[in-house]
């Protein structure tokens, strides 16, 4: 049994990522039940709100490129790192520019385009993550197109492991101070998770990353070279993505106000968005 896993590494490899991503997602369940009795339904309504703006971003600088770099990998191994290189340089730049601008219109995002005030102030944490998380799916990618997928599995776990952790941590030091309990908790939770995943995945890369008999090439040469052809592909993807993040973003933007329009209060209204989107979507199937 064990000859044949080491024979078939994609068989492994994609058992061993459904294992680790239903295991995700029972942590993340739990963990919604947490956020749900700490910042309330509202407040995790808020949060699912803000959420798809982090999902936009993602799907701009990292998603797609990573996916671009896995194909590319896989068909070229020896020039894999030339690959994963040139593809975290375009990812890397589009996301510090992506954080830039979060940062720095966080205030009108929230206020016309999010139409919540009390968003404006969440959108930073999330601005922040959205680099390191540009380099740990560009790592993704790589490992992806080298059939390597347990640093990806066990960066995955760590990372949910470390935010749920850090979470409780800070909960448990608000309550005993006697501050109360906001929603930026489910944001720090989310920056802790992807600072943890991005300097794991580097780590390894760094340390234990199998080498490769790639010749030396000038990196302006090697990326003039390699990323027109990388971004061909990962072009059509970001635009699909980006289609989809879009429409959940609508969606977490029109649900509240048309219960709104409706008659509820805005703490009623993100309630109930909250305990839908929070809490009983999570449980079913997707």
């Amino acid at each position: 049994m064990t000859d044949f896993f080491k024979k078939h590494t994609l068989i492994t490899g994609t058992l061993l990522l459904t294992v680790t991503g239903f295991a995700t997602r029972i942590l993340g369940f739990f963990y919604r039940i947490f956020l749900s009795r700490t910042i309330g339904a509202e407040g995790l309504g808020i949060f699912n709100m803000v959420h798809p703006i982090y999902g936009i971003c993602f799907a701009l600088c990292a998603g797609s490129i990573q996916t671009a770099i896995s194909r590319f990998v896989a068909a070229n191994v020896q020039k894999g790192k030339q690959i994963f290189r040139t593809g975290l340089v375009i990812s890397l730049g589009l996301g510090t520019a992506l954080a830039a601008l979060i940062v720095r219109f966080s205030v009108p995002i929230a206020h016309y385009i999010l139409m919540e005030d009390r968003c404006a102030s969440l959108l930073p944490f999330l601005a922040v993550s959205v680099p390191f998380s540009a380099v740990h799916a560009c790592i993704n990618g790589y490992y992806y197109g080298i059939q390597k997928t347990k640093i990806p599995a066990m960066a995955q776990i760590m990372e949910q492991i470390v935010r749920m952790a850090a979470v409780f941590l800070i909960a448990d030091i608000l309550v005993e101070s006697g501050r109360e309990i906001t929603v930026e908790l489910a944001v720090i939770g989310h920056l802790i998770g992807e600072l943890t995943a991005c300097f794991f995945s580097v780590f390894c890369f760094c340390f234990f990353t199998p080498s490769s008999s790639e010749g030396r090439t000038a990196f302006f040469t090697a990326f003039c070279s390699t990323a027109p052809s990388l971004m061909t592909l990962a072009l059509p993807l970001m635009g699909n993505r980006l289609v989809l993040n879009i429409l959940s973003s609508a969606e977490a933007i029109w649900i509240p106000g048309s219960l709104v329009s409706f008659g509820l209060s805005s703490a009623e209204a993100f309630s109930v968005y909250g305990v839908l989107t929070g809490m009983a979507m999570p449980a079913g199937v997707k």
